[in-house]
C-alpha cells in the first residue's frame, strides 16, 4: 500500500476528506520523526516499535574488486514486530 492508497482508504473509512487525512498522516510522520531524532522509541499499538540503534563500524569486502573496505558506524531505525502481529502472521500460510 502506498501513500495515496492509504489516504484513500482512511478517507473512506473515517468519512473525512483526503486532504484532512493527508494532513493527519503528515503530522503523524513529523511527530514520529521528532521522537526518533530525540532517541525515543515509537510504539505503534499492535503493529510494533520503531527505535534508533547504532550500527557499529565493520570491515567488508567490495564484491567487484575484492578490496577490504571499512564501513563507518551509523544510526539506523529498527522495527520490532509486536507479539499480536507475530501471532496473526503465524496463522497465515506462505
Amino acid at each position: 500500500m502506498n501513500n495515496t492508497e492509504l489516504v484513500n482508504a482512511l478517507a473512506g473509512k473515517l468519512e473525512i476528506s483526503k486532504s484532512e487525512v493527508s494532513l493527519h498522516i503528515d503530522n503523524l510522520v513529523e511527530l514520529m520523526t521528532t521522537e526518533l531524532l530525540d532517541n525515543n522509541a515509537v510504539a505503534l499499538g499492535n503493529l510494533g516499535t520503531l527505535e534508533v540503534q547504532k550500527r557499529n563500524e565493520r570491515v567488508t569486502v567490495h564484491p567487484a574488486n575484492g578490496k577490504k573496505m571499512l564501513i563507518p558506524p551509523k544510526l539506523v531505525v529498527k522495527f520490532k514486530t509486536a507479539n499480536g502481529l507475530k501471532d496473526k502472521l503465524k496463522g497465515l500460510k506462505s
